[in-house]
C-alpha cells in the first residue's frame, strides 16, 4: 500500500548510523573493556556494526551460522563471513521469514544457547529480540550493542548485569526504535520519492549519512 514514499527496510541506517558504535565506544568506555572481543549474533544482517569493530581492531565472533541456522560453526575472519554472504544469502534469501527470526509469540521465549562466546566477549551485539533469546542469564560487566529495546529490556538487561547498554538509534519516550522505521521516516522527511536499492544504492548511503548528521544522530550510551 505504500504509494508516495520508497520502501526501506534499514540498511540505510545499519550501513551508517550503526558505524558509528565504534566511536561512541572509544570516546566513552574503551579503557574500561578488559579485551577488544566482540561477539556478533548476525554479521551479515548488521554489516555496519560488523565493520565498526573489524575496523576497531577486535578479535571478532560472527553468529550467523548458530543463530539463523542452528550450526555449531562460529565465523572468525572477515573474508570468511564475506564467504558466507555469497554462498548462503542466495538461498537463506528464500526461506521463511520466521525461520531465520524469531516471531509472535516465539519472542516471548528464551533460549539460551552458545554461551561460551557469550562469556567469552566483552560486546555482545545483535537485534535485541536476538540477544534477549539467547544470552545466558548472567552478563555481568558485558556491553551490548543493540536495537528495538523497550524499558523491559533494559530492567532484563541491568538485572543480568549488563554494564553498559548503546543502542543505535536514539532513545525516544522510553524506547530505541528499529532502524526501518527510522529510516522511513528520515526518507520520508527528505521528500525522496525515487525507489531505493541497496544492491546499487549510488549515493543513498551518503545522503542518509548527511542527514543522520543534520539531525545530531548517534548511538547512545546508557549505563545499567
Amino acid at each position: 500500500g505504500v504509494q508516495r514514499t520508497p520502501v526501506v527496510d534499514g540498511t540505510g541506517l545499519k550501513m551508517t548510523l550503526e558505524r558509528h558504535v565504534g566511536e561512541v565506544i572509544e570516546s566513552a568506555i574503551a579503557d574500561k573493556l578488559p579485551a577488544r572481543h566482540a561477539f556478533v549474533l548476525s554479521a551479515l544482517d548488521r554489516w555496519g556494526t560488523t565493520r565498526a569493530f573489524l575496523d576497531g581492531g577486535y578479535e571478532c565472533v560472527f553468529g550467523d551460522l548458530m543463530f539463523a541456522l542452528g550450526l555449531p560453526f562460529a565465523v572468525r575472519s572477515e573474508a570468511d563471513i564475506k564467504r558466507l554472504g555469497k554462498c548462503l544469502m542466495p538461498v537463506v534469501g528464500h526461506f521463511p521469514f520466521d525461520w531465520l527470526y524469531p516471531t509472535g509469540k516465539s519472542q516471548e521465549v528464551r533460549k539460551p544457547k552458545w554461551g561460551k562466546y557469550f562469556e567469552w566477549a566483552t560486546v555482545v551485539a545483535g537485534d535485541c529480540h536476538y540477544v534477549w533469546r539467547y544470552m545466558p542469564a548472567r552478563m555481568d560487566g558485558k556491553v551490548i550493542v543493540t536495537n528495538t529495546t523497550t524499558p523491559d529490556d533494559v530492567a532484563f538487561f541491568r538485572q543480568a548485569g549488563v554494564k553498559h547498554l548503546i543502542t543505535t538509534t536514539p532513545v525516544l519516550d522510553g524506547r530505541s526504535f528499529g532502524t526501518n522505521m527510522m529510516e522511513a521516516a528520515i526518507v520520508a522527511a527528505l521528500g525522496r520519492k525515487e525507489r531505493v536499492d541497496y544492491a546499487n544504492p549510488g549515493n543513498y548511503f551518503d545522503e542518509m549519512e548527511s542527514a543522520i548528521r543534520q539531525l545530531g544522530f548517534t548511538p547512545q550510551l546508557q549505563e545499567l
